[in-house]
């Protein structure tokens, strides 16, 4: 790019930036920070400085939202669909270091940088959605990766802990292999790694000699993203880290890092993959309904509430997948109803596991669908709002998950994929069962188990309180959410 380029926009590049250098520039202050405070100090200080850093990149993200910036620094790119995603980003940020707080404080746990490294994640996450071009994106996922692999494994003296970074790692190792060698065999094949270059001569290389090395490295993309979004067969990571990792980690997953990673996806198979014709229809096809199927089958048999909501993840994955195929007839409605979805499930996932933290704040922790017996008599102000994350992760109206399908199917049928939507209804119906029981147990059962005990904690109340609202308000005026997403493509 010409230097008078980079020049005469230096200071809206910093404005637009702002938000990740926000979070980085706190990341950075607190790693320093670590070296001089003893183990048991800056216990409040530092939770509290990453969270006013996250919700002031939230502020300034939604500022740029608002301004409409549009700058194409060719590595980089900053558009409303950065910036909105940014927004679910820090949002997730927030969320698990507000759980966090109570969650380490109550271990007696003092490891200070765990904070940076949350903020260090949300930076990678940001690189990531805006990337321009392939290295960017590669950048963006191992910032992103590297950082998780380590929070995934702080509970040090936890063996399912340390289990969950190791398979996390060695599994996200051949991930990024995958991603590299797709990255590899395109820029051999297009001679560029620029997004908007492959999207504008995707025709005349699919028409050239180079064509099958193009449609190798496509595929190899695919494989790449299946690990990051854990679509099956690539997901046998997802249940052993979600259930080894700590609660508000598995949330920050399950949100944050699924957002980001399907923005990403979203964006490549828009510019990228949905030109190549057949092979990312049917792979796309193929990966939705393996998906679907494999999450709820598996969900289905769990006890355990974190592997039953990482089963779910997986199946919610290949919802998701249903409309990749409409991205050839329909790219703007399959890219909104994606994003429509994917803020819808950041809230409600983040409420679910928000109660799960908020059940584990003693030295046990209440993890099992059994230890929710009771829990309607005797904490009715948690049993009310899991209930109604469940029933919107199932699909129920007027909640916001029950639109955020809608959407989806809708989007499907329209792009003549009426085959596909009806396997993703059928399995919609079957996961009636894994999120209709731990509803049951909490109202229904005999035996009342002995809950939380000490006092609520206000960080983690503040995280219920605004899910149930975003599952609520959305639900009930899903096209107010619905004309921020479209105003954002």
């Amino acid at each position: 790019m010409p230097s008078q380029f980079l020049q005469a926009n230096y200071f809206e590049l910093i404005e637009a930036s702002l938000p990740l250098l926000i979070v980085l520039a706190a990341a950075a202050f607190i790693l320093i920070c670590v070296f001089f405070f003893e183990e048991n100090e800056g216990e409040f200080f530092i939770p509290i400085l990453a969270l006013i850093s996250s919700c002031t990149a939230f502020y300034f993200a939604w500022k740029n939202w608002l301004s409409a910036f549009n700058f194409d620094f060719q590595m980089i790119l900053f558009d409303r669909f950065a910036f909105f995603v940014w927004l679910v980003i820090f949002f997730s940020a927030a969320v698990a270091i507000a759980l966090s707080m109570p969650y380490f404080l109550a271990r007696k746990f003092y490891r200070l940088e765990y904070y940076a490294l949350v903020l260090l994640c949300a930076f990678g996450m940001g690189c990531l959605v805006s990337a321009g071009d392939l290295i960017v994106l590669y950048l963006g996922i191992e910032t992103m990766s590297i950082a998780v692999y380590v929070l995934a494994g702080f509970l040090r003296e936890k063996p399912s802990s340390n289990e969950a970074a190791l398979k996390y790692f060695v599994m996200g190792a051949f991930a990024s292999a995958f991603l590299l060698m797709g990255i590899a065999f395109v820029f051999g094949s297009a001679g560029s790694t620029n997004l908007n270059v492959l999207s504008m001569r995707a025709a005349e290389i699919l028409n050239s000699d180079s064509r099958h090395f193009y449609l190798f490295g496509v595929g190899m993309l695919l494989v790449g993203f299946g690990f990051k979004v854990a679509a099956v067969p690539f997901h046998t990571w997802a249940p052993d880290v979600y259930d080894g990792a700590p609660t508000p980690i598995t949330a920050f997953m399950a949100t944050g890092v699924k957002m980001a990673a399907f923005a990403a996806f979203l964006k490549v198979g828009y510019k990228v993959m949905s030109i190549s014709g057949n092979l990312f229809i049917d792979t796309a096809s193929v990966l939705s309904v393996i998906t679907m199927v494999v999450g709820n089958l598996a969900a289905i048999k769990q006890d355990n509430i974190k592997r039953m909501l990482a089963y779910s993840s997986i199946a919610h994955a290949g919802y998701i997948l249903v409309v990749f195929p409409a991205m050839q007839n329909d790219p703007g409605g399959a890219r909104s109803t994606v994003l429509f979805y994917l803020t819808a499930y950041v809230f409600m996932t983040a409420g679910a596991f928000a109660v799960v933290t908020a059940m584990g704040l003693e030295k046990k922790e209440f993890t099992e669908i059994n230890d929710l017996a009771g829990l309607g008599r005797q904490r009715p102000f948690f049993a009310i709002p899991l209930t109604l994350f469940l029933l919107s992760l199932l699909g129920i109206p007027p909640t916001v998950g029950f639109f955020g399908k809608y959407y989806l199917f809708l989007t499907a049928v329209k792009s003549g994929y009426i085959w596909l939507v009806v396997v993703a209804v059928l399995n919609s119906a079957l996961s009636a069962y894994y999120y209709l029981r731990p509803i049951v147990v909490m109202y229904f059962s005999s035996e009342d188990k002995q809950h939380l005990t000490e006092p609520l904690n206000p960080a983690v109340l503040a995280v219920i309180a605004i899910t149930v609202l975003g599952v609520t308000y959305f639900g009930l005026f899903p096209t107010q959410l619905l004309t921020i997403i479209s105003q954002s493509l």
